[in-house]
């Protein structure tokens, strides 16, 4: 793709990119993942081309077959509306949240927004954060070797949840909460995760009430309590 664009320009379209692109490799699988993470989104919405992929799959082999020409199979298709543009017929849209899940899937992170934006005036207006509570804390480390044992309440979203068995069977897990300043990782002891286990999951927005801890050098919390962000 991206030699492709160096050799002949800029993709004008949907359609230019789909007759122009004859890689074997543009397969389902690679053309899901460059729609779902956002790469075409100048041509057209994620969530229709998503919904049309078969078609789109179709239009980029009949191309291929044809060697670009204007008059092939798709000349009197459904989804070709002339002027050598793809018509995507309507599908059921997909919520903002999905998409951002999609970019995180794919990427690692979030290109076109964060699930915490519709959190971030209270967020933001918050005395403490994850940075706040890692900066104290490294230098009080730094000041006297230990670190404050503080109570401390953060929102955020739980960005990774691992679930382990203790030697007596119980349950517990290591997360890693991230707000907009920053992540941070927090154990779970098994009677805490008893009583929040329905709400700790990756993706989900939450307050969490936990200890500062500190061990090799590395800030952390305990979780104590938690809520779901409504």
């Amino acid at each position: 793709i991206i030699h492709e664009r160096k050799a002949n320009g800029r993709f004008k379209s949907l359609s230019d990119f789909l007759t122009r692109i004859k890689d074997r490799n543009l397969n389902k699988k690679s053309l899901e993942a460059l729609i779902k993470c956002g790469a075409l989104d100048e041509f057209a919405d994620r969530t229709a081309m998503y919904g049309n992929i078969d078609t789109l799959l179709e239009y980029n082999k009949e191309k291929a077959r044809d060697g670009g020409a204007q008059d092939s199979l798709f000349g009197g298709h459904a989804a070709f509306a002339g002027h050598d543009e793809i018509r995507l017929e309507t599908v059921a849209p997909v919520t903002q949240h999905e998409k951002l899940l999609w970019e995180k899937e794919l990427l690692g992170l979030y290109i076109s927004g964060h699930p915490l934006d519709k959190y971030r005036d209270v967020l933001e207006k918050r005395p403490l954060n994850i940075a706040s509570v890692r900066a104290k804390a490294q230098r009080e480390l730094e000041t006297t070797q230990k670190v404050k044992d503080d109570m401390v309440v953060i929102g955020g979203i739980i960005e990774d949840a691992r679930t382990i068995r203790t030697k007596n069977n119980e349950e517990m897990c290591f997360i890693r909460m991230a707000d907009l300043t920053g992540s941070i990782e927090a154990v779970v002891f098994p009677r805490t995760y008893t009583r929040f286990k329905s709400i700790i999951a990756p993706e989900k927005c939450i307050a969490l009430k936990a200890k500062v801890s500190e061990r090799n050098g590395e800030i952390s919390l305990i979780a104590d309590n938690f809520m779901a962000l409504a």
